[in-house]
């Protein structure tokens, strides 16, 4: 596989997440151009071997089990250029790097998902925003290989995708890169703002333990993190997982939580809730089985 890219072998899965959970797996795979992964795909389904995409490992619960596949990890492919008013760039870009070069370019328009963690494609599938801003707010197209191993592309107005969700969710989907519209507008305004929200995480989310952002989507009226801070549930914990105690939607891994840890502690606020507001949260995080 080595002519696809870079390949490691037994892999620590908890290096590649920010949970700091998982198994091993048997190879992971840094395929080093759009075209390397292509032919990636063709190869391991040819030789029948089983993958699974990670990006940033952000917003992604991994199992504890060993993977007897391949991981094929996006970071090489970040890549990006403009066209006029459009950044084309490659999904493996991280969000943080993608407003950057927004910014050096006189554009303010995706400033308010800087702090965000994770890479452009796992944002678009997801649908990642922060500030009532989205993502989708900004695409024009999406490139992408679908399930049977065709690239394709795909205008905003082709795709369904709603708040923390996109059709790709439930696909097995490889986003390849994506179009968005940029839009100028006061850089150092935008850059003071950057630093006052980044300021808001640092108190409000609890950056400084192993977590993958929200747990829970916010339901429709409601805030996923008042209703489990009100049904009583801050702080509890199960195994090394512990509900934050800063924001009541962040778990938190404190003491080498395992991701059964997690995912019980996910049960138990789900019933809770259900129970005290008769309200079911819908998991954001991606839970992912081998």
């Amino acid at each position: 596989m080595n002519e696809f890219g870079s390949v490691l072998e037994n892999v620590y899965l908890k290096k590649y997440n920010t949970y700091g959970i998982g198994g091993i797996a048997k190879y992971m795979v840094f395929p080093s151009s759009e075209e390397k992964l292509v032919k990636l795909i063709d190869y391991l389904k040819n030789e029948k071997m089983s993958w699974y995409i990670l990006g940033g490992g952000s917003n992604v619960l991994l199992p504890d089990e060993d993977y007897d596949g391949v991981i094929i990890n996006l970071k090489e492919l970040n890549n990006y250029e403009f066209d006029k008013d459009i950044i084309n760039a490659e999904s493996g870009i991280s969000l943080g790097k993608l407003v950057s070069v927004m910014l050096d370019a006189g554009y303010t328009n995706l400033s308010s998902l800087m702090g965000i963690p994770g890479l452009l494609g796992g944002a678009i599938i997801g649908n990642a925003g922060a500030y009532e801003t989205s993502i989708f707010d900004y695409i024009i197209s999406v490139k992408f290989i679908d399930e049977d191993g065709n690239i394709k592309e795909l205008n905003k107005e082709e795709i369904k995708y709603d708040y923390r969700w996109t059709e790709f969710k439930e696909k097995k989907v490889i986003v390849l890169s994506a179009k968005i519209k940029c839009i100028n507008g006061p850089v150092a305004e935008a850059k003071e703002k950057i630093k006052e929200n980044l300021e808001k995480r640092r108190k409000s989310q609890p950056l400084e333990y192993k977590n993958a952002g929200s747990v829970f989507r916010n339901p429709p009226s409601h805030a996923a993190g008042y209703l489990i801070e009100h049904s009583g549930l801050k702080g509890i914990t199960v195994g090394g997982a512990m509900v934050s105690e800063k924001h009541a939607n962040f778990i938190i891994n404190f003491n080498n939580a395992t991701s059964r840890d997690i995912i019980k502690l996910v049960e138990l606020i789900k019933s809770k809730v259900k129970d005290v507001y008769n309200v079911e949260l819908e998991l954001e995080q991606v839970k992912v089985n081998w």
